[in-house]
């Protein structure tokens, strides 16, 4: 004890960046049981050691509900960029109903004490405090940062998989300026969200905040995104159903890759020498594939809302998980205004004709009943 009450009357303080990820579910996931809860905890420290060790950082510490991380001050981008990794593969996981947990992040800069915990670095100060308030505040998905965060961060090196979807950069990822109130912290925080997905996850509900300045800028949309294309057809060539991606093959010879997220419908489960039709996208990288999105698997069946109806056919507008958008026709039959009504859900299967992808209705959806 001795030794610590000497380092904290002469530590130095050093920059850094703190991040502190909180699970936001973690009492209702232990009454399921150990062989339920123990498993998704290792895997959430998983992507969290993964992500934090991938761009730079070092885990502090791991506590009962949630992990602390530590990156210096030139690494602002590289820590949000590691927190929405977690975020992008627990939303992964639950789409996958692999596993199932939440958490919050907060980051939090400035100038902190260092000291050792006996096995590792630790870290005391407000930026600590501060970045914990910051996870604390926020809803389950969301990303807070401090000014001091922004500060420290290129933003133009943030990235996102949604944000790349919609070409959104820099600065488009930052909410307007908020404030939490002081609460159980000596004074009121300024803060941002990363907007890393279609829309913010905000604050806890117990949470009252004030925005101080001006709206973000404006996101924009991906150039073609909102404008129907023709679909190519192409054959599942490579699936690899542990990693959730592989590779069609277009009539041209043209390969694409294929991630489950860019995939439609409710058995979607692609196999070797399946007929897909699809969407091309530009490629992530240098030296890779092009991508396949908003993928369709022929004979696949899907529940869909009737967006238009025309004579004898309508349409649904079709999304995959990344936001990719595009028309499917639907084969609604003679008389079709008369028997159908926009916002209607119809069960269908997808067939096909010269020009691509229809739906041909297996059933219409029953509408609940109001209370």
């Amino acid at each position: 004890m001795d030794s610590l009450r000497e380092a904290f009357t002469t530590a130095q303080r050093v920059g850094k960046l703190v991040m502190h990820v909180t699970l936001t579910d973690a009492v209702s996931m232990k009454e399921h049981g150990d062989a339920h809860w123990l498993p998704t905890m290792g895997w959430f420290y998983d992507q969290v050691g993964d992500a934090v060790a991938g761009h730079g950082g070092t885990i502090c510490k791991y506590l009962n509900d949630g992990v602390v991380a530590t990156f210096s001050l030139d690494l602002g981008a590289e820590a949000i960029n590691a927190a929405i990794q977690v975020q992008e593969r627990i939303a992964e996981a639950q789409r996958e109903n692999t596993y199932r947990c939440n958490c919050a992040i907060g980051i939090g800069a400035g100038k902190v004490v260092e000291f050792s915990n006996g096995v590792h670095a630790d870290y005391i100060g407000t930026a600590v405090d501060r970045s914990a308030r910051l996870a604390n505040a926020a809803n389950a998905g969301a990303i807070f940062v401090d000014n001091g965060t922004v500060d420290a961060s290129n933003m133009m090196r943030v990235f996102a998989n949604y944000g790349n979807v919609i070409n959104r950069e820099g600065g488009q990822y930052l909410s307007q300026v908020e404030e939490l109130p002081a609460a159980d912290f000596p004074e009121r925080i300024k803060y941002r969200e990363i907007l890393w997905a279609a829309q913010p996850f905000s604050v806890r509900a117990r949470e009252v905040t004030k925005i101080v300045d001006l709206p973000a800028p404006p996101v924009q949309k991906a150039a073609g995104n909102s404008q129907r294309r023709s679909w190519l057809r192409g054959t599942v060539t490579r699936w690899a159903e542990d990693r959730a991606n592989g590779f069609i093959t277009a009539a041209d010879g043209t390969t694409y890759f294929l991630h489950r997220t860019h995939l439609t419908g409710q058995n979607a489960h692609p196999t070797t020498g399946a007929t897909v039709f699809f969407l091309p996208e530009a490629a992530h990288g240098e030296g890779r594939h092009a991508r396949a999105v908003c993928a369709l698997l022929l004979d696949s069946t899907l529940t869909v809302t009737v967006d238009r109806v025309c004579v004898a056919y309508g349409f649904h507008r079709l999304s995959d998980s990344r936001g990719f958008v595009q028309d499917l026709f639907l084969d609604l039959g003679p008389d079709a205004p008369s028997r159908f009504e926009t916002g209607q859900r119809l069960e269908v299967r997808i067939a096909q004709n010269p020009r691509g992808p229809i739906g041909v209705i297996t059933s219409a959806v029953p509408q609940a009943l109001s209370a």
